[in-house]
């Protein structure tokens, strides 16, 4: 008998993201991610976004995605 899980199909896309949240400004999302439990982080990030507007709030149209690429650079690193 097998054991573990079964290989997920399909094209893994990985991204690393670096966040900088500061007390007093963003308490919620540190208390939210204190709360998630260890090896958790990537499961609750997806969650939130799955049940959040986050991805309805990113809907641009034409006219906005240079203001919108030019907002993104300045807070999201990728490594």
């Amino acid at each position: 008998m097998a054991r573990g899980r079964k290989p997920k199909q399909g094209i893994c896309h990985k991204y690393e993201i670096k966040l900088y949240l500061w007390e007093g400004e963003d308490d919620d999302l540190i208390a939210f991610f204190k709360g998630l439990p260890k090896g958790k982080r990537a499961a609750g990030i997806r969650m939130a976004l799955r049940s959040g507007d986050a991805l309805a709030n990113l809907q641009v149209t034409d006219d906005e995605d240079e203001e919108m690429d030019f907002d993104l650079n300045d807070f999201i690193t990728f490594g």
